[in-house]
């Protein structure tokens, strides 16, 4: 009996469906990634190796042009068989080696042996010398066949010239030999060896694989490592026989090494028969492989624990009476939302789903009156906020206008007198909460322009308004009262123009930024400091108003603001430099709180 439960058997059908299929996926997915990643690398480092190898041979034939430039030379053959104490053909011989040396890249010195007069030359960044000799340092049939030969990598040397201080000998050349003769005749009239130094066969090498993962080696025909991932390794022999071995049978390929995937390439130049060798060791080979292959066994193993517990749960559960539901969900429907209801069957899902719906129509209800509450609460404090607003700029305004209709019977008056209407009439709009940016901008322009009249020559005024930020909804009366402080707090007309400076943009974020800046008197840090204060017990405490006289129309802005909000605006407060005081609005349009 205890085999034939329907837990038993449901707990065996899901093992097998489950295990079986992610083996098999494992064991598919991991053969094949493996030969897919071998094959993606192999043809990628055969198509790098070839491009290293063709810019080695682009190298290499620079230097055997610039070699050949003393054909090109129309005096130097006829040179060699000259005098060799003749100052002028010495000269010139001397010339066209440093041109080569100059003009040729990483050249650190170039040998000549005269066969016609015996004379030895050496020229480098130092003076050149020379000197009569029976033969040449080294003769090119010791590193080759033909007219050009390459010794691999060696210590640098001064050709059997005596040591100078200034020679610097502790660094690596390779050097190019070139038998001059007088073509077409294949008599040998001089020997030249032009000693270039590794750094651009290094720089070359370094870019065709990762070091410490990978290995390159650049090796000559006898198997002398000119370039390998240890420097220490240059000159000496690669003990790979099973290389030397693939490499003798074919120009480039590529074979699966006992550790690693071997990919060479040959230089097709008679005079450099060397070749590169990458290894691409197995372990970085095939590390994404694996790496691919552990996640998706732990992701296996734990879709296996996944099933198994699932499994095990709905056996378990399925046994459950079913009445309970009703009575956890009775007990939901009159406000206890915190019960535990642990009944789950294909049964009872049906029971849930409409028990379900009618808890949430309950918990919607209290939602929705909870929140017409908070709007009706917040439509009071809004109102008490807006008949804060201070009219102390209002005596002032007349008094202006009464000064000016006493000195002066100008149509001005009236002008002052409608932006006076305009602004007495946009206060009374109280009607509307909100209104769009460009109100806001426009009842301050009314604003600034009776103060204008009132401060003239001592008042300027700047505007950066941001077309787009215009339409943005803001609440009513949120610039003037920060406008007015600069009037009744930081303006000193003794003290040379006044400026204020408003300007409005959309940030990236889609938040609307308004700056409000003057140059007026900045606050004492005390002050600062309380009335930051203030702004922030206003944002966790909208219900106390604890504001001194100075910092009303602040606070007033600043709890409207988060009002009409909720909570998703940021006013700061801060002293402009070298003096005045800026004022930053950040504020999330409403429509956008979705």
């Amino acid at each position: 009996m205890k085999y034939r439960s329907i837990q038993t058997r449901l707990i065996t059908f899901m093992l097998a469906v489950t295990t079986i299929p992610l083996l098999l996926s494992l064991l598919i997915t991991f053969t094949h990634t493996r030969e897919s990643v071998k094959e993606q690398t192999v043809d990628e480092n055969v198509r790098l190796i070839y491009q290293g190898a063709t810019n080695l041979m682009n190298y290499l034939r620079g230097i055997d042009r610039a070699s050949l430039s003393v054909y090109s030379d129309p005096h130097f053959l006829r040179n060699l068989a000259l005098d060799p104490d003749n100052h002028r053909v010495v000269a010139e011989l001397y010339a066209t080696l440093q041109a080569i040396q100059t003009g040729t890249q990483d050249v650190h010195q170039i040998y000549l042996h005269n066969q016609l007069t015996g004379q030895s030359t050496q020229i480098s960044s130092n003076l050149p010398r020379r000197e009569f000799r029976q033969a040449p340092y080294r003769k090119i049939e010791e590193f080759g066949e033909g007219n050009t030969a390459i010794e691999p990598v060696h210590q640098v040397h001064s050709y059997g010239f005596p040591p100078r201080p200034a020679d610097i000998l502790d660094f690596e050349v390779i050097t190019f030999y070139r038998s001059i003769t007088n073509v077409p005749a294949p008599d040998q009239y001089a020997l030249m060896a032009i000693d270039v130094k590794l750094d651009s066969i290094l720089a070359i090498c370094d870019q065709l694989y990762a070091k410490g993962e990978e290995a390159l080696y650049l090796i000559d025909s006898s198997g002398s490592i000119i370039y390998g991932p240890d420097p220490q390794q240059r000159g000496q022999a690669l003990d790979d026989p099973e290389l030397m071995d693939v490499i003798a049978q074919a120009e480039r390929g590529y074979y699966d090494g006992k550790d690693a995937m071997i990919v060479y390439e040959k230089l097709d130049l008679p005079y450099a028969p060397w070749t590169l060798v990458k290894q691409i060791p197995h372990q970085t080979l095939y590390k994404h492989s694996t790496e691919l292959t552990s996640i998706n066994a732990i992701i296996a193993i734990l879709a296996l624990f996944i099933v198994i517990f699932g499994t095990l749960w709905i056996s378990i559960r399925i046994t459950k009476p079913i009445k309970q539901l009703t009575t956890y969900m009775n007990q939901v429907k009159t406000g206890r939302l915190d019960v535990n209801i642990d009944v789950t069957s294909p049964d009872e899902i049906g029971i849930l789903s409409r028990r379900f719906r009618t808890m949430m129509d309950t918990i919607n209800n209290l939602i929705l009156r909870e929140y017409r509450l908070e709007i009706a609460n917040k439509t009071n404090q809004l109102k008490a906020l807006q008949a804060q607003i201070d009219p102390h700029f209002l005596y002032n305004t007349l008094q202006s206008i009464g000064t000016l209709a006493l000195q002066h019977n100008v149509p001005r008056i009236y002008s002052l007198l409608s932006s006076l209407a305009n602004m007495m009439r946009y206060n009374m709009r109280n009607s509307e909460g909100k209104v769009t940016l460009q109100d806001e901008i426009n009842h301050v322009r009314l604003y600034l322009e009776l103060q204008k009249q009132r401060f003239r020559d001592q008042l300027e005024i700047i505007w950066d308004v941001d077309p787009e930020s215009l339409t943005t909804p803001v609440p009513k009366m949120i610039l003037q009262p920060i406008v007015e402080n600069y009037f009744k707090h930081g303006m000193n007309t003794h003290a040379g123009v006044g400026r204020i400076s408003i300007s409005t943009r959309i940030a990236e974020n889609g938040r609307l930024i308004v700056v409000i800046e003057n140059n007026g008197a900045s606050i004492e840090e005390a002050e600062l400091a309380s009335i930051c204060g203030k702004l922030e017990t206003a944002f966790h405490h909208p219900d106390r108003n604890d504001a001194g006289e100075d910092s009303i129309g602040l606070l007033n802005v600043y709890m409207r603001l988060n009002l009409y909000s909720n909570h998703h605006a940021e006013l700061t407060i801060e002293n402009a430099e070298p003096h005045g005081v800026k004022v930053t609005l950040d504020i999330k349009p409403q429509e956008s709180e979705q």
